[in-house]
């Protein structure tokens, strides 16, 4: 790629965060003449920084309210002529052009607009910018001569590649960088007017959606290992969690696989709503649904295995927590997915490790161990104890997801592949709509049997249906999930809640009566009937 010298740079931009100091060290270290249009000129030169207008190089003032600045043959000239070429600079030379070597444009905030509940639709037109996305192409065609910044946060990192401009490989890298981001923020901002200019006048839905994805490199093998597999992260879509850039204290390093990553947001998704939801045990329930405060949120434990929850243990003792999501199924923990809701301790991070020594005499398994482990926060000292005390520390991975009390957000979309299309729908916010619950019995639930119907509820609802939840006393029993027929989820959460029994009789947890939850109502007694054979004293559907 050839030797770009930046001499002469193009400014014009809406957004002008941090334009001054990024002009000014142009200017004053580089030695870069600017030109730039109206607003952006007049930013400029308050702040000191001389500045050449648009229409003193084109010979033509803007007109029509700014809608025409820079759509001229001088500045597209001075941007797309190949340097290479030979023709190209005897033609620029000819009209007396001068080449512009950096280009640096932000759009009009269209997005942003929109979104405005008042705004009117000629609000929103005037928003549709054209000599932006003009100018970002041209200089982005154009990337083996022109460098081009199409968003203010990058304006250190340019600064830092140019005071290394001598290095050819990071110049190269920084000119197609450049000219990525260029057509990629237009592409964006090109869909957010396709899409409100699609949006249809009966229902008020786009005819169109646009999903942006970015591609975060192939995974180690799709849910089976012949299936190639690759991590997609959805631009945008500002969830609350981010589990694919979250910090990862990683131990193996080898990729996530498909499997592991369903599996880990299963575990997040569960726990995060178990943590906005449960009050502490014993402690009345009186802030709305999101808002509890940290201090009497519930510590909670969650081990999944094949996107089902095969371990829940809500506790005041975060250990006790713990405990009782093991306990829940020993043999299916193993090598499944952790995640808690609190910061790891060290003491935390022990008794972890040592699972099987204090309480898997009676698992039949022999061994445990966790592939990957999720929690708002890891103390150092604990990671230093995950690492050495177990070979299999070594291997876990080991995830920073930040604070779980975060609300969702309520735009984020669910998405679902069938044959030929996708299905979309909002993401499931309900949580523990007591509000709406309604005793259908004589008898009232008792204070310890509604505490446990709300752990039901909430693992049942993460739980693929047809789904049966059996909690007791904290903990999860039970759980019966992806059958046909809803007698037999109740027959399998029935059978796994008489083996969990055994494990725990003796550890406290046989004070409190099973109570159940199903996520889809009962057409005949017969899965009742099983549950209340079983012991159970309360169902909530």
């Amino acid at each position: 790629m050839a030797d770009v010298q930046i001499k002469r740079a193009l400014i014009a931009v809406y957004d002008k965060t941090g334009i001054a100091d990024f002009a000014h060290t142009l200017v004053e270290e580089f030695g870069v003449k600017i030109i730039s249009t109206g607003g952006t000129a007049r930013h400029l030169s308050e702040a000191g920084i001389p500045v050449t207008l648009v229409e003193d190089v084109t010979g033509f003032p803007e007109m029509l309210d700014g809608r025409v600045k820079t759509l001229h043959p001088r500045i597209y000239a001075a941007i797309l002529a190949d340097r290479d070429n030979p023709e190209h600079m005897g033609q620029l030379a000819e009209q007396g052009i001068e080449p512009i070597n950096m280009v640096v444009v932000n759009l009009y905030p269209f997005a942003e607009t929109i979104a405005q509940p008042d705004c009117r639709f000629e609000d929103a037109l005037e928003m549709i910018d054209i000599g932006g996305p003009g100018l970002l192409r041209a200089a982005a065609k154009t990337h083996k001569h022109v460098l081009v910044v199409s968003r203010a946060h990058e304006y250190e990192v340019v600064l830092a590649r140019l005071r290394d401009w001598g290095d050819e490989s990071a110049r190269e890298d920084t000119l197609r960088s450049g000219a990525f981001r260029a057509f990629w923020n237009t592409t964006a901002y090109d869909a957010h007017v396709a899409t409100w200019l699609s949006l249809n006048e009966n229902d008020g839905l786009p005819d169109v959606r646009v999903l942006r994805l970015w591609n975060w490199g192939r995974l180690r093998y799709g849910e089976n290992p012949h299936q190639h597999a690759e991590l997609l992260a959805l631009y945008g879509a500002a969830d609350t969690f981010d589990l694919i850039s979250a910090e990862t204290r990683c131990g193996d390093q080898k990729r996530f696989s498909f499997n592991n990553y369903v599996d880990v947001s299963a575990a997040l998704e569960l726990c995060a709503e178990l943590t906005r939801e449960l009050p502490r045990p014993n402690e009345p329930r009186t802030s709305v649904r999101g808002s509890l405060p940290t201090a009497i949120q519930t510590p909670a434990c969650v081990l999944i295995k094949h996107t089902n929850a095969c371990g829940v243990g809500a506790a005041v003792d975060p250990i006790e927590a713990y405990r009782r999501a093991y306990l829940g199924d020993p043999n299916a923990a193993m090598g499944g997915v952790l995640a808690c809701n609190f910061n790891v301790t060290p003491d935390f991070a022990t008794a972890v490790m040592e699972t099987y020594d204090r309480w898997g005499k009676d698992a039949g398994t022999g061994a445990f161990f966790v592939e990957v482990w999720v929690a708002p926060s890891f103390d150092d000292d604990a990671v230093n104890i995950i690492r050495t005390r177990k070979k299999w520390g070594e291997r876990a991975r080991l995830l920073d997801v930040g604070d779980m009390t975060a609300p969702p957000n309520p735009d984020v979309l669910d998405l679902k592949r069938i044959t030929g299309g996708v299905l979309m729908q909002h993401c499931d916010l309900l949580g523990l709509n007591e509000e709406q619950w309604e005793v259908v019995t004589n008898r009232q639930p008792t204070a310890q049997e509604m505490t446990d119907l709300r752990l039901a509820w909430l693992v049942c609802k993460h739980t693929k249906s047809k789904a049966i939840t059996i909690c007791k006393n904290g903990m999860l029993i039970g759980n019966g999930a992806g059958e046909m027929a809803r007698v037999m989820s109740c027959r399998i959460a029935t059978w796994w809640a008489d083996d969990s029994e055994l494990r725990t009789q003796d550890s406290g947890l046989d004070e409190a009566t099973p109570v159940a939850a199903s996520d889809g109502f009962f057409p005949f007694r017969d899965g009742p009937d099983i549950l209340m054979d079983a012991g159970v004293t309360a169902i909530i559907q």
